[in-house]
């Protein structure tokens, strides 16, 4: 679940009495933290919340933390590979909760056990980096991502079927299920895109703004080629806060569009 509608369970999230909430934040940027000194402060965070259950002298409490604490730990220790620019988790003894992400956004470390999650930082970040959208437009198809908190999620894929003559909407995950058409029929494509890109783009912008409103979207970046942008920073009734003319592949296309346009 994106963290932004965490943020919203989490604020309502009510403990048993007695039972706490781990919150963890964690900052891992390579250009910050050198030679992995983020690895010290996690664990030097983690054992001074169990010094301070252990001066409190509660036994039961005390063996839920510690079990918690290897569950992180190890979450952490899977996923460096992964790893951004923070760590943030909301995690509870009784796995009622266990929520972890990774964030393309700089947080401040810090580590607390209370009775509630500790969003203070969450919060602070969602006033600076509204939500927001990203729009692709490529050759043969046209990408909507939602942008929140540093996370990127792909909301919906409209496609080019050359047997209609019409787009295709692809909603969500059902949109990386989609076939590739054979090259005669992209030729095939190509050529009544070149004529029709006007009309073809037009009918797609009411169904852009209702994903803008649905998401609370505050502006949206438009990336893709040169010769498909200008309908839509003409005509699109959307504030437009970057727009870049470059193509990405999809196995970079996350990372960039969080580096090069919603600048983070």
């Amino acid at each position: 679940m994106a963290l932004s509608n965490v943020v919203k369970e989490l604020k309502s999230f009510e403990q048993e009495k007695g039972k706490k909430v781990l919150t963890l934040y964690l900052n891992t940027d390579r250009s910050e933290c050198q030679n992995g000194s983020w690895k010290i402060r996690l664990k030097n965070g983690l054992k001074k919340l169990e010094s301070y259950i252990e001066v409190g002298g509660n036994e039961k409490e005390l063996k839920r933390y510690k079990a918690l604490k290897k569950k992180v730990e190890k979450t952490i220790q899977n996923s460096v590979t992964n790893l951004q620019k923070s760590i943030v988790i909301f995690a509870s003894c009784d796995a009622k909760l266990y929520s972890v992400h990774f964030l393309q956004l700089p947080v401040e470390t810090e580590f607390f056990w209370e009775d509630k999650p500790e969003l203070h930082q969450i919060e602070q970040i969602q006033d600076q980096y509204p939500s927001s959208g990203v729009i692709i437009a490529n050759d043969d198809e046209l990408i909507l991502m939602h942008s929140s908190l540093g996370e990127l999620e792909e909301v919906a894929r409209f496609t080019f079927e050359a047997y209609t003559d019409d787009w295709r909407s692809f909603d969500g995950l059902a949109a990386t299920e989609r076939m590739p058409s054979s090259a005669n029929h992209k030729d095939h494509f190509q050529e009544r895109y070149s004529a029709n890109q006007q009309r073809w783009l037009r009918t797609l912008l009411p169904e852009i703004e209702e994903v803008s409103k649905q998401l609370h979207w505050k502006y949206v970046n438009v990336i893709g080629q040169a010769e498909y942008l200008p309908d839509l920073e003409n005509y699109l009734k959307i504030k437009i806060k970057n727009v870049l003319r470059k193509t990405f592949s999809s196995k970079e296309q996350n990372d960039l569009i969080l580096k090069e346009v919603v600048a983070v």
